[in-house]
């Protein structure tokens, strides 16, 4: 018979706590900047039902363990089919309500969820790739759901570009100092390249807000976050700092966050 407390141990909320911010920076950008209407908030409830079914699927392909999948199977394929039915329903009034421009955006992160969906199944998600992927599907959530408020879809899509490329950064200097500290054995440039690349990606941003017609604070957005993670690519931290590492990402995000709404509002 299975423990009580075994069976009440188990928690169903995404174990990524990264990934809540990626979730919620675009589409808190996302409402802000476009018109609050019944459209953009069924497509962000479908959104979070789809986040959220993430857990239970995991433990219902073995990604929790063998124990875990024998044990809360029941309860996991309930949560997925109740949070993807909810998906369903909302996302297709979302869908339906939208205008064209919208449901014909709404492919993009559509399509890069399908692409994810295979790592996921065959857990590699966890990898570089697979979470270079979900940056990249979380932030283009953004762009139906602003554009279904009305927002134009090229501002839209710099938003987008904006959050895909600090959360980007985020992860494989998060990926360098994990691999640094376990030494193992990766490409020698691992040390330095998640720095260069930070500063790289500064120097692009402020050249572009500099050189271009785009708005200057949002086309220079990145650059709070990629400090942020070039000071703690350079420091080298302990992996066992990275918590206060991944606050100060979010902090940073925040700092992004309000570029993009004085710049793109």
């Amino acid at each position: 018979m299975t423990d009580s407390r075994n069976r009440g141990s188990l928690s169903f909320w995404p174990r990524e706590h990264g990934a809540y911010a990626q979730l919620a920076f675009p589409l808190l950008t996302a409402l802000a900047l476009g018109d609050l209407g019944l459209a953009p908030i069924l497509l962000v409830v479908a959104i979070i039902a789809v986040f959220l079914a993430h857990e239970p699927l995991i433990v219902l392909i073995g990604g929790r363990g063998g124990r875990a999948r024998r044990e809360f199977a029941t309860v996991a394929r309930l949560r997925v089919a109740t949070l993807l039915g909810l998906a369903v329903l909302s996302g297709a009034g979302g869908w339906w309500l939208a205008g064209p421009t919208a449901r014909a955006w709404s492919l993009l992160p559509l399509g890069l969820a399908l692409l994810l969906a295979p790592l996921t199944l065959t857990r590699r998600e966890k990898t570089l790739a697979g979470e270079l992927l979900v940056a990249s599907a979380l932030s283009a959530t953004l762009v139906p759901v602003a554009v279904a408020g009305g927002l134009g879809a090229s501002i839209a899509l710099i938003a987008c570009a904006v959050w895909a490329v600090v959360f980007s950064l985020g992860t494989i200097t998060v990926r360098a100092i994990i691999a640094r500290a376990k030494k193992s054995g990766g490409p020698s440039w691992n040390p330095y390249f998640a720095p260069l690349l930070c500063a790289v990606a500064m120097a692009i941003a402020i050249a572009i807000a500099i050189g271009t017609d785009l708005p200057a604070l949002a086309a220079a957005a990145v650059v709070p976050t990629a400090l942020v993670a070039l000071i703690f690519g350079v420091l080298g931290v302990h992996p066992r700092n990275l918590r206060r590492m991944g606050w100060s990402l979010v902090a940073s995000n925040l700092a992004v966050l309000a570029a993009l709404l004085i710049g793109l509002g």
